[in-house]
């Protein structure tokens, strides 16, 4: 890939989605078929660890590849700085067209996520399914669905599909557990809508590949999929996201998909975290490393479990933090930092609470 001089590179970041709901990472009911065969022709990570469980401070940690504390964007009016090397200023300096099209408003220009993006901004809410359903109970009210973001992709891809491109979508139905009535409806709870919700956005992204096929691009793109946090349903008293730091929040999946079908799928089980996305994604494109950060391309580990192997840097840790009182500027800081390893994970409360290994 990295000779390529064709290579394009679609990024999808789906909000809240957790890799254990995904039918290729073990769950029992079939969700995702399209990005079940994604991972069935290209590389699954099985082991992702996000960097925070609220959207703000985890995109700030995956687009600079620097953890929470060093990104400083921890609370709701933190922003990143204009001095922050974002991925695409590196696609753009190379000559890619780049264009986000977000649903969610705290990756919002104002927060310093437009960064090199020639095209930044919120799709136009208008292709809502009549029989639209929307069960999130904590989720603000949020105009549209995923189909009108997929919308905004094509007409991207009408205009500059015949330049290299760096493509963002962020994608917010399963953030919202909103989904198109056609969809499987899995039951009445609040994890059943999420799964529901699931299913729709594969359906949209399953039609966004169809779009690539038509148009020839499909043979030239690097698709990558991945989350900035999960969604808890009470497995440790609490539901939603942004308010603890256990697994069902912070592990995320991470499926990539080149421009050509592998013979036989790659799994990477080592731990891996979402500060290597960035670094990983500019390498395969054969582009330069964002300096300095501590996340790290992937592509040894995906080079070695291709033989079987660990990479060498395997025992990396993932870290991951969160402000609890993020959207509280009157309240003082209420910080939760975790450490995992392959075998441990260590929360620990900096208000004094007793720590949980």
């Amino acid at each position: 890939l990295r000779e390529r001089k064709d290579l394009n590179v679609i990024f999808v970041l789906v909000d809240t989605l957790r890799a254990d709901h995904l039918s290729s990472y073990g769950y029992k009911r079939k969700t995702s078929p399209f990005m079940d065969s994604l991972a069935e022709r290209g590389v699954r990570f099985r082991n992702v660890e996000a960097q925070s469980t609220w959207t703000k401070t985890s995109m700030a940690s995956l687009w600079t590849s620097f953890w929470p504390s060093q990104t400083g964007v921890l609370r709701w009016d933190q922003s990143l700085p204009d001095g922050a090397l974002m991925p695409a200023e590196v696609f753009q300096k190379a000559g890619f067209r780049t264009a986000g099209i977000y649903r969610n408003g705290w990756v919002a220009p104002k927060f310093g996520f437009g960064q090199g993006f020639e095209t930044y901004l919120k799709p136009t809410a208008a292709a809502t399914p009549a029989k639209f359903q929307k069960n999130n109970p904590s989720a603000h009210p949020l105009q549209g669905s995923d189909a009108d973001a997929t919308l905004g992709a094509f007409e991207f891809l009408r205009a500059h599909g015949k330049e290299r491109f760096f493509l963002y979508l962020h994608l917010m139905d399963v953030h919202q557990y909103a989904y198109d009535a056609n969809t499987p409806i899995f039951g009445t709870a609040y994890v059943d809508s999420y799964d529901s919700a699931i299913a729709w956005v594969d359906q949209n992204l399953g039609v966004l590949s169809m779009g690539l096929e038509k148009e020839g691009l499909l043979e030239k793109t690097l698709l990558v999929i991945a989350s900035d946090h999960g969604e808890a349903f009470d497995e440790h008293g609490i539901e939603g996201h942004a308010q603890d730091l256990h697994a069902e929040v912070t592990q995320t999946p991470l499926i990539l998909s080149f421009p050509f079908a592998l013979e036989e799928p790659i799994v990477v089980d080592e731990l891996v975290r979402n500060v290597d996305i960035m670094p990983t994604v500019l390498d395969l494109a054969g582009l330069p490393p964002l300096p300095g950060t501590p996340g790290r391309s992937l592509v040894p580990a995906i080079e070695a479990a291709a033989r079987g192997e660990k990479s060498p840097e395997a025992t990396l840790p993932a870290y991951a933090e969160l402000d609890r009182t993020w959207g509280q500027t009157e309240q003082p800081p209420k910080l939760i930092v975790s450490v995992r390893t392959d075998e441990w994970k260590l929360i620990h409360w900096m208000d004094g609470s007793k720590p949980e290994l």
